[in-house]
């Protein structure tokens, strides 16, 4: 009878801690986790399906997880959307800030993109208003059967840089929801 592959008990008791640490969110019949201490929030818009505020450290600012949804073939093509994030940012000096771009290992095809500097957060090209310093943008295009996710963490760069690996593990971690 052939060996079959499976994890080790303690791995496997590792996985389901880690996993019962975070809550699962649901979402177009897709499930993945966030960290327990994310805070759900109602969306606010119908492009959003789920909305998250990150607390900052005892009298600082927070940050903000947002999955957006606009509809199959719609939302855009990653180059639209890396030039429209980028235009975003500058650099301290007032120049242009160069994205990293990384493709993820996960069930679906996805690429994360990474942003820091000043940020005036608009919905389309440019910066819209006075630029906040020190932000960073991690977002991503996630291409799913019914469309396209852009699930986006911003605000202050330490705080968002912190809960990076939670960003890409919701991301790593999009599978197909249990059955009700």
């Amino acid at each position: 009878m052939p060996h079959r592959h499976l994890l080790p008990i303690p791995l496997l008791l590792a996985a389901s801690l880690a996993w019962a640490a975070g809550q699962v969110t649901t979402f177009q019949g897709l499930a993945s986790e966030v960290p327990a201490e994310w805070i759900s929030g109602q969306p606010s818009s119908t492009m959003r399906l789920l909305q998250f505020d990150i607390p900052g450290a005892e009298g600082t600012e927070g940050a903000q997880f947002v999955l957006y949804y606009f509809g199959p073939g719609q939302g855009g093509a990653l180059d639209a959307n890396l030039e429209r994030w980028a235009s975003q940012f500058s650099g301290p000096d007032g120049k242009p800030v160069e994205p990293v771009v990384t493709p993820l290992k996960s069930a679906m095809p996805a690429t994360l993109v990474e942003l820091r500097g000043n940020y005036a957060r608009n919905v389309g090209m440019g910066q819209s208003g006075d630029a906040l310093p020190d932000r960073m943008l991690l977002a991503a295009l996630v291409e799913t059967p019914e469309g396209n996710l852009y699930p986006q963490l911003h605000g202050p760069a330490e705080l968002v840089a912190s809960q990076r690996q939670a960003f890409i593990g919701f991301i790593e971690g999009i599978r197909a929801a249990a059955a009700p």
